[in-house]
């Protein structure tokens, strides 16, 4: 065996370390890049959890520019949830892995990131657990759908009618009023898909899962204890006045 002097032993361990710290750049690099860490990235790169929050973060802040759009906004935020999979991120799967049935006939639902500016939401339906017509006041949503498949139906107010009544719920007291929808979107969403609503289209919507479906959807803004969503009551067994997509509805005014 050859007899090797201690400072040989750490002259080749400094060499090794040395040819180790050269590579460390490229890899720390290439890792960012693989991942879209720091705008590391282009329409292709992979997101995980960390960059996906990081590029939207930037993105919910344009809604307060004069040149704010929202049509180009939810194009960027579909583009950014196309570049993600969502189950293998560890706090979805958290969620996904342990979910629970705690609300028969109605679905269950995780906020993943929430501050002011937007917010990202985990939603986990039975087939069958209907969300009715409702819409999301002043905001935007996109969502993806993780598994399984959804019947998703969009509208906007078409016209307000004059006819209202009152009805009184406990010690609270609503005026019902009537307005004529019209459908604007129909479709079913699978897994992969994106749908996408925003305050001026399609605001209004339902949710109907044929199977067991989980899906994420990002509302920007987020909600807060201001926010008031509107839920409709459809007729959908008829055409208003015999008009194609034109359905008569009725929402609540609170007092």
């Amino acid at each position: 065996m050859n007899d090797y002097k201690r400072r040989e032993f750490i002259k080749l361990s400094a060499l090794g370390f040395a040819s180790i710290a050269l590579q460390l750049n490229s890899i720390a690099t290439y890792a960012q890049q693989s991942n879209g860490y720091l705008g590391k990235y282009d329409a292709n790169t992979k997101l995980n959890w960390d960059a996906f929050l990081e590029r939207i973060t930037k993105l919910a802040k344009s809604q307060y520019e004069p040149t704010s759009n929202q049509k180009r906004y939810t194009k960027q935020v579909k583009q950014l949830l196309l570049q993600c999979n969502f189950p293998e991120f560890e706090n979805v799967k958290k969620e996904i892995d342990g979910y629970e049935d705690k609300r028969e006939n109605w679905f269950e639902s995780t906020n993943l990131h929430h501050e002011v500016d937007f917010q990202v939401s985990l939603f986990q339906f039975e087939k069958g657990e209907y969300i009715r017509h409702h819409d999301h006041p002043n905001m935007t949503g996109v969502l993806n759908v993780l598994s399984g498949n959804l019947l998703a139906k969009n509208f906007d107010i078409k016209e307000q009618l004059s006819e209202t009544r009152e009805i009184i719920k406990g010690d609270k007291k609503y005026t019902m009023k009537k307005c004529v929808l019209q459908e604007v979107e129909n479709e079913i969403l699978k897994t992969g898909d994106i749908g996408i609503l925003t305050a001026e289209e399609g605001n209004i919507h339902s949710i109907m899962p044929n199977a067991f479906t989980q899906m994420v959807d990002v509302f920007t803004p987020a909600y807060n204890v201001d926010t008031n969503a509107n839920w409709y009551d459809v007729n959908e067994d008829e055409f208003y006045q015999g008009r194609k997509k034109l359905y008569e509805a009725e929402y609540a005014i609170y007092e």
